[in-house]
This record gives structure tokens, sequence and C-alpha cells, in this order.
């Protein structure tokens, strides 16, 4: 589990380009479904402003969505992941392609997410 977690680590801030709290917002998101920047903020022991902050942060970048006022929500791994990886890619300068790393976490993502939206 604990290499696991790296794994997941490794990608979204080293390929993807994400800082750690942005990285550690995006999985609670996923792991929990849609949060209110309170319940962000009381999670991650943030104040309301940082979790406003970081939450925006991730909208920019294509992998939230706020559905209401202060109320945001995680888009399906495979197009929050995909959708970050083109922009980053254009960010980069480089050609965006297939990436097995980025595909791989959207995978063993997409049952987590699935699981926080059905319960």
């Amino acid at each position: 589990m604990v290499a696991r977690r790296r794994n997941c680590d490794y990608t979204l801030t080293s390929i993807l380009g994400l800082d750690p709290n942005e990285a550690q917002l995006y999985l609670l998101v996923v792991y929990s479904g849609k949060m209110t920047v309170s319940k962000i903020a009381e999670a991650c022991n943030w104040n309301a402003e940082k979790a406003k902050l970081y939450s925006t942060r991730l909208t920019e970048k294509g992998m939230f969505i706020e559905i209401e006022e202060d109320n945001f929500e995680s888009l399906h791994p495979r197009f929050a992941l995909s959708n970050r990886y083109r922009r980053r890619c254009n960010e980069l300068g480089v050609e965006y392609g297939k990436n097995d790393k980025v595909d791989s976490l959207a995978v063993y993502l997409e049952k987590y997410y699935d699981l926080a939206r059905t319960n």
C-alpha cells in the first residue's frame, strides 16, 4: 500500500506537475466524493482560505469542477488525469502522447471514485 501511495504521489507531482497539497486534495476528493471548502479544510487541517485556494487551482488545472459556490467535485479520474496531462505537456512544450503511468493511475483511482459516489 505504501508503494502504491508513493507511485500515486510521484505521478501526480512529477508527471502531472501538482504540488503536494494539490495532490493530497485531489486524492481526498476522489476517495470521498464532493466536498465543501469547510469539509476540505477540516480533513486537510487547513484554514478555509487554503482549502479554497487549492480547490480553485485544481479547477483551473481541469481536475475539479465547482458544483456550486465553495462545493467541489473531482472529474472522473480518466478525464481529470488526461486533462491535466494534456495541459502539462502544453506547459512544458512537449508533444502530448500516451503515458502508461498516468493511464495506470487513472484506472487504479477509478474504482475508488465510483465507490465514493455509489454509497
